[in-house]
């Protein structure tokens, strides 16, 4: 029987004692600051704006003095000097990879052994060498799929590239291989257990699901029980972006995500940008000790929670014990980011249409986006305007919404371009 519960990846890191991580920890903010200035203009720009040189950055409490880059910002700081606005300490022919998110903004790849560090994360998740893995992560543009697969080929696992969607295929696959572990988000693991139970795939009868590391949503407890429960798999979240790779993960107690030992997170207030104490509600901001991608204080725009207690899994870490928001309208459903731009890119490419606005809700386990038009004067709505809509809105989202034909006194919240009205535990 397999052990996985209690693993490592690299035990003598992940457990460092107080002093030895402290130190560490100075290490990797001398070294980063330094690199990022030396080789990325935009950082050495902000610092110099700022009066900060790398002298000055002796520990991690200096980190305040450096400025915020904002992801929020990052489509204007890269259209203002393509393709990376100066953050990138390498050029593009350097690279492994270039991906391209919504907005559109460009996420580098170096050729670092492990640009994006999710190894950690699979461990401590319980996937163990000679898993069968099945990656639900999308591989076309995003990085999601294809840094996941890397990190499983490192560990000692196989992979199988399965992409989004194809409910009733990837129900069939987990089946004929025997998976033994997932990858994707917690939804579409629900989707394609309740459609493989349709089929006669359960525990004791083609269901071998043991393990699963979900992100790019929130995992409601009562889900994971249903996974627990309902077929014995041992499931464990994670959270990351496609800027900064891996940014915590949950080990087998399950209370809070460990913030990776290479890189240096803050928690801030969104306002003041001061730092704030465990307990506290604040914004994520990483740096990066990347020799490609050296992000000096990067916002990410999502608000958490952290501690520094102990966990008796024996990682020294702090966690971050959930993710509760974010500080924009920036929006991630069913794991893919919806900015408030692309709405009003929508509304440009429909003549027709007055005010566009997305309702984000969900429905048991599934993210749900539902498209409310407002229509010029003297325009009819019709079923080739509605297909026009949800095709546009695919488009540019790259996600399916169903379009509603409404008054412009129906709106709620008018200001907004995206109403996230989904409710978490």
């Amino acid at each position: 029987m397999i052990d996985r519960k209690r693993g490592f990846f690299d035990e003598a890191q992940e457990t460092m004692p107080p002093e030895k991580r402290e130190a560490f920890e100075r290490k990797i903010l001398f070294d980063t600051v330094r690199h990022a200035y030396e080789n990325a203009p935009a950082t050495r720009r902000k610092m110099d704006d700022a009066g900060v040189k790398p002298a000055d950055v002796r520990v991690v409490s200096d980190l305040a003095k450096i400025p915020l880059t904002r992801k929020a910002d990052l489509k204007t700081i890269q259209k203002s000097e393509l393709p990376f606005g100066g953050l990138a300490a390498a050029p593009p022919r350097a690279m492994r990879r270039i991906y391209v998110s919504p907005g559109p903004t460009y996420d580098p790849e170096g050729r670092e052994e492990s640009h994006w560090r999710w190894e950690k994360a699979f461990i401590a998740a319980g996937f163990r060498p000679g898993d069968i893995v099945q990656n639900t992560f999308m591989y076309h543009f995003s990085p999601a799929g294809l840094m996941f697969d890397e990190a499983l080929l490192q560990i000692g696992c196989t992979v199988i590239p399965a992409g989004v969607g194809n409910t009733e295929m990837q129900a069939q696959v987990m089946r004929d291989l025997c998976v033994t572990g997932y990858v994707g988000t917690p939804s579409f693991l629900m989707t394609v257990l309740e459609k493989g139970r349709e089929m006669g795939i359960v525990p004791g009868n083609g269901l071998c699901l043991q393990v699963a590391l979900v992100a790019a949503e929130m995992l409601p407890e009562s889900l994971r029980g249903r996974f627990q429960e309902e077929f014995g798999i041992q499931v464990r979240q994670a959270y990351g972006t496609a800027d900064a790779g891996s940014l915590g993960y949950e080990c087998f107690e399950g209370h809070g995500m460990h913030i990776p030992d290479e890189i240096l997170l803050e928690l801030v207030d969104p306002v003041t940008e001061e730092p704030v104490a465990p307990g506290k509600i604040g914004e994520v901001v990483v740096t990066l000790p990347n020799e490609t991608y050296p992000l000096v204080r990067f916002a990410t725009g999502d608000l958490s929670v952290f501690t520094t207690e102990s966990c008796p899994c024996g990682r020294t870490s702090g966690r971050l014990l959930r993710i509760v928001g974010r500080i924009d309208q920036l929006t991630k459903v069913k794991g893919i980011f919806v900015h408030p731009e692309q709405v009003g890119q929508i509304e440009k490419k429909i003549p027709e249409a007055d005010v566009l606005q997305l309702v984000i809700t969900r429905v048991g386990h599934e993210d749900q986006m539902t498209i409310q038009v407002v229509l010029k004067e003297g325009a009819t709505p019709s079923e080739e305007m509605r297909t026009r809509i949800s095709e546009t809105a695919r488009e540019v989202t790259r996600l399916r919404g169903e379009v509603v034909f409404v008054n412009e006194k129906d709106l709620s919240e008018k200001e907004k371009k995206i109403v996230d009205n989904r409710k978490w535990e």
